[in-house]
């Protein structure tokens, strides 16, 4: 059944058609990501699905008292405490416990056994409404909501926080009204990784139908059953995830692709024809004529145009670049870097991950030499030249237009010791005609990083330092910034929360704990966030089983406690052996997966092999180990008795 129907939308801005006879169809249960490039109308397609935006012409229906829940990209919060804006935010929860109110005051009179009847009933929906909206006792679900979502400051003026932060809160918001589906507008920007991986885990178990757009790669994979591609203002659909839709996008363009190549040909052959004109326009010359005509038409939309670029190498960068020894640094009597080492040789890309206000700027800023640490040292290469786009943009004015901040005032830049105009240099950013004079002002967040990217390009470092270089980024110049990345000879430093973009680019990763403890891990993120939860899970089962020790013992008699039975001893016995296999296993698996020709196309079956046994392996040792204790707790109290 359909919850929700949009039919032959047109928008248009200016005089640029953004959306043209789009529909779209969401069904019970269905999870629907849509890409596109920047600008292309996704944002503007959810409003008009929410209600939140009037189109210029077409329909959307929504199923009759459907609760639709709505995150922006810039999420409205009342002025006041965060705990009151999730608990007194909720849609129609007030409604409904004033309705509740006043079917307890009617129960209270006297009333005939049929209006009794009716209002127990009453009083049933409404318990049970109450309940999706987070019950009566909303305060605890919603500080654990908050506090799953990572924000701990629950008396903090929703006027003072961040970004990242009204994020959290409109998200603990919505998730605790009970929505029946939801419409998400990059629902994981500024969310660190760990929280995104809660996220993701919480959508699916709840299994709440959703259409959503992000650039977060991971995210789609795992959420959406479907995609919507916006297109040269058509849509594409694809069953599945977004490995899948790689594949089929990649064999639709090969399909058009030889379409188009048939059309051509077809048509140079009757263009030679039209050309040595005709003697008579007999029927069959008219109707040659008519197809010649017809094949002009079918020429496709111009396709959107790629992103692709080279950073350009920068001096040579010597084998000392960066050394950290004993770096350790302080705010306000916190301790936001614990005292630790870390060395980036040459051709290193080095992740930095953490929640957010872990110290991972401040990690940047010492390693650039712009903060001096409180203790230890931090030594910069003597051939290492910086180049840098840091978190809040601050490089662009918004006053200048494209061309003035890539340009600095010539009408040449060097890339790759070559000199090419600007103007021909920013058709590579996808900055064509009029838009190399808009002023940045007026950008888009990814516009505006495509200008950073540009401007990256022009200063020839050869230590690239990147603070959340992915915000904003379409997939393409995702992709784009990923390939050259992987291609620059230089040293790289970047904080980001994007997973897939550090799987992909990332030889290591710095791990900030919040605590100020510093983690250096070999391998990608995926890999480091997986022995995290494995830790979380055992450090909880250890901290249950202490407090289980430490219970009192009953007063009264307990019930004489049962005894193992043969084949539970012999397992008991065998579980030890398990349980040591199973970790030198996993060892051994950590250990192959830093063989570096894993990651080659010769090696990709045996590296497809070993993180599939990577994931399960985490599993089965908790499952051995929580078997064990039963086991051995039973034991114990026979051997008490």
């Amino acid at each position: 059944m359909a919850l929700l129907t949009a039919k032959d939308i047109h928008v248009t801005v200016g005089d640029r058609h953004l959306l043209r006879g789009v529909s779209l169809v969401v069904n019970e249960g269905e999870r629907i990501g849509l890409l596109g490039p920047n600008g292309c109308g996704k944002s503007t397609f959810l409003r008009i699905l929410a209600g939140d935006l009037v189109p210029d012409s077409g329909d959307r229906t929504l199923r009759r008292e459907l609760r639709l829940g709505y995150l922006p990209q810039e999420p409205a919060l009342p002025d006041a405490d965060v705990l009151t804006a999730v608990t007194k935010g909720i849609a129609f929860r007030d409604e409904t416990l004033a309705a509740l109110e006043r079917v307890h005051a009617a129960l209270a009179t006297d009333l005939s056994p049929e209006r009794m009847e009716k209002l127990l009933k009453e009083q049933q929906r409404l318990d049970e409404r109450l309940e999706t909206l987070g019950g009566h006792d909303i305060d605890h679900r919603a500080a654990a909501m908050l506090t799953a979502l990572g924000m701990e400051r629950f008396d903090a003026r929703c006027s003072d926080l961040s970004g990242g932060e009204r994020r959290r809160v409109a998200l603990a918001r919505l998730l605790l009204s009970g929505p029946e589906l939801l419409l998400l507008d990059e629902p994981t920007n500024h969310l660190d990784a760990q929280v995104t991986d809660w996220l993701e885990s919480h959508l699916l178990d709840t299994g709440i139908p959703l259409v959503l757009v992000t650039h977060d790669r991971y995210f789609l994979d795992r959420l959406v059953d479907r995609i919507v591609e916006f297109d040269a203002g058509v849509l594409h659909e694809y069953e599945g995830g977004y490995r899948s839709y790689l594949v089929q996008r990649a064999e639709r363009l090969e399909r058009e692709a030889k379409v188009e190549s048939s059309r051509l040909n077809t048509l140079r052959r009757e263009t030679e024809w039209v050309k040595r004109g005709p003697p008579a326009r007999t029927t069959k010359a008219k109707a040659r004529i008519g197809r010649y005509d017809a094949l002009v038409a079918k020429a496709p939309p111009p396709a959107a145009a790629d992103l692709e670029f080279a950073i350009p190498d920068g001096p040579r960068l010597g084998d000392f670049v960066l050394r950290l020894r004993g770096t350790g640094k302080q705010f306000a009597g916190r301790t936001v870097l614990a005292p630790f080492d870390l060395e980036i040789g040459p051709g290193e890309r080095v992740g930095i991950v953490g929640r957010n206000g872990t110290g991972k700027t401040t990690l940047l800023k010492i390693c650039q030499g712009q903060l001096a640490p409180d203790q230890g040292t931090a030594a910069i290469g003597p051939t290492v030249k910086f180049a840098a786009i840091d978190q809040g943009r601050t490089d662009l004015s918004p006053a200048k237009t494209v061309l003035q901040e890539v340009s600095g005032g010539n009408d040449y830049v060097c890339v790759g010791g070559r000199n090419q105009r600007v103007e021909t240099f920013l058709e590579q950013f996808l900055f064509p005609g009029a838009m190399k004079h808009a002023v940045i002002g007026s950008l888009s967040g990814g516009e505006r990083n495509r200008v950073l990217l540009a401007k990256l390009l022009c200063r020839g470092g050869n230590l690239i330092v990147l603070d959340e270089p992915t915000n904003d980024l379409d997939l393409a110049s995702l992709r784009a910034l990923e390939d050259a990345l992987l291609a620059f000879p230089g040293s790289v430093l970047v904080v980001s929360h994007d997973r897939w973009f550090l799987d992909r680019i990332a030889t290591r990763i710095v791990y900030l704990d919040g605590s100020g403890d510093v983690r250096l891990h070999a391998g990608d993120l995926s890999l480091l966030l997986e022995k995290l939860s494995l830790e979380q899970a055992e450090a909880a089962a250890a901290a249950a089983a202490a407090a289980e020790r430490a219970k009192p013992a009953a007063k009264s008699a307990a019930p004489k406690p049962r005894k193992l039975s043969t084949r539970e001893q012999q397992e008991l016995a065998e579980l030890p052996k398990k349980i040591e296999a199973a970790e030198a296993e996993l060892a051994q698996v950590d250990t192959q997966l830093t063989d570096p020709s894993l990651y080659t196309v010769a090696g990709r079956d045996r590296f497809d092999q070993l993180t599939a046994s990577r994931k399960a392996l985490p599993d089965r040792i908790q499952q051995l180990y929580a078997r064990w204790e039963e086991l051995e707790s039973i034991a114990e109290q026979a051997r008490g008795s």
